[in-house]
């Protein structure tokens, strides 16, 4: 099991942050592993929506499901991502600092099969891409 903890501050309101992390849609902008989605029925998006995903791990296209786990406006938002035999849950909580955001972000993930032979290297990947992946959310929310 992988259980990792990242936190970046963002020079934006938190509404602004939360509102653009919570959407599926923008998941691309900002997770490099998540290369599309689309939700699976179409509707409102909530706890329990799902969406068939495409991405990208350890250089493998990968297709999975993802599934919305926790949506609590302004402060808390989750995802269950499980994609050939890796399951990743996000957990993402959002905090006002100043005038910007803190969002802090736990990574948990189960891997499987061949994955879980690799676990201990897969480990520094998901920390290195999780790091990555919230400087970008960093970059697309302050130039906006």
């Amino acid at each position: 099991m992988i259980n990792l903890d990242f936190g970046v501050l963002i020079d934006r309101p938190m509404k602004d942050v939360f509102v653009f992390v919570s959407n599926p849609n923008n998941m691309s902008k900002w997770n490099s592993a998540i290369v599309s989605l689309e939700q699976a029925i179409p509707g409102k998006v909530d706890v329990g929506s799902k969406f068939k995903t495409v991405g990208e791990m350890m250089g493998r296209r990968i297709e999975g499901d993802m599934q919305i786990t926790a949506y609590e406006p302004d402060t808390k938002c989750g995802f269950q991502v499980t994609a050939g035999p890796m399951q990743v849950n996000l957990t993402l909580t959002f905090k006002t600092v100043g005038t910007g955001t803190k969002v802090s972000l736990n990574a948990q993930g189960n891997p499987g099969g061949l994955f879980k032979l690799a676990e201990g290297v897969m480990a520094g990947q998901v920390k290195s891409m999780m790091e990555g992946n919230l400087a970008r959310l960093k970059t697309a929310l302050e130039k906006v």
